[in-house]
């Protein structure tokens, strides 16, 4: 059956805890796998949060998506402020967007000047089957560039590719388990 490809996502889903994606995880030649769950939603200062967990990290989620920093073993390991917005809803191609902030960890207050922009629809094929997507382009002001592909059928992205200088790395969905809705 041919996939209609997505005109725009309106807007951001709903993560319920216990939602859990695998992810296939190349860096260079390693291979590995990154498994996200979504831990609970805690309310932070008058505002709900995602937390979601990545291995041992505790990651910190607005529910529009946008990354407010990570904690491990309860302890903040870093911020930034405003939340960095990787997506802004509706998601539709041609959309842009940009972000300026600061990144605080242990080490250094870094500020960040980022763009984004909405390439188009695109049909994907990743491990976990052939989803209709909408690809983002992020530009970091420090040479950072991402591209991901956001799939509304999993509520999040199904394919990550990250590059950093010379070197580049990729995550693509192996496996997607809803939470109940009931």
């Amino acid at each position: 059956a041919a996939m209609k490809l997505l005109a725009a996502v309106q807007k951001p889903p709903v993560w319920r805890p216990g939602d859990r994606w695998i992810y296939g995880v190349l860096v260079g030649t390693e291979q590995g796998t990154k498994t996200v769950e979504v831990a609970e939603v805690r309310d932070i200062g008058n505002a709900p949060f995602y937390v979601l967990r990545v291995g041992e990290l505790e990651h910190f989620y607005t529910t529009q998506l946008q990354w407010a920093g990570h904690a491990r073993d309860r302890k903040i390991e870093s911020r930034i402020s405003p939340p960095l917005p990787w997506f802004a809803w509706p998601l539709e191609p041609g959309r842009r967007w940009t972000y300026r902030g600061t990144l605080q960890d242990s080490t250094a207050s870094v500020q960040r000047d980022d763009t984004f922009l909405v390439l188009g629809a695109e049909v994907v094929e990743v491990p976990a089957g052939r989803f209709n997507a909408i690809k983002v382009l992020h530009e970091g002001d420090k040479g950072d560039r991402n591209e991901y592909w956001y799939a509304p059928d999993v509520r999040s992205y199904i394919k990550w590719v990250w590059h950093r200088g010379t070197s580049s790395s990729e995550e693509l969905l192996r496996e997607f388990h809803a939470a109940s809705r009931t």
